[in-house]
């Protein structure tokens, strides 16, 4: 492989979150379409919605309400914003939408 070639591998692979070899594997997995669970044990990345990022950035801001609240000894807050967390972040674990 000459040295363009490189840089140019790397430079998609940093792109994508994996390293070159990483990038390379699932390039020929792709393109020979086959399913290797040992080649790709290296990994994809996971890629999230955005709405997905601005819940866990909400429930982020809901629990550093929580710390605040918690050092004013503020339960009620606390407990609220615990709620609004959870609320947020469950359906991301279990895929169902937010009610």
């Amino acid at each position: 492989m000459t040295g363009e070639l490189s840089e140019a591998v790397t430079t998609f692979a940093h792109r994508d979150g994996l390293t070159a070899g990483a990038w390379v594997r699932r390039l020929l997995l792709d393109r020979v379409a086959m399913q290797s669970p040992d080649d790709a044990r290296s990994g994809r990345p996971i890629r999230r919605p955005e709405e997905d990022h601005a819940a866990i950035a909400a429930a982020i801001r809901h629990l550093a309400q929580v710390s605040t609240a918690l050092s004013v000894r503020d339960e009620a807050s606390a407990k609220s914003g615990l709620h609004e967390a959870r609320s947020l972040l469950i359906p991301l674990v279990v895929r169902r939408p937010a009610p």
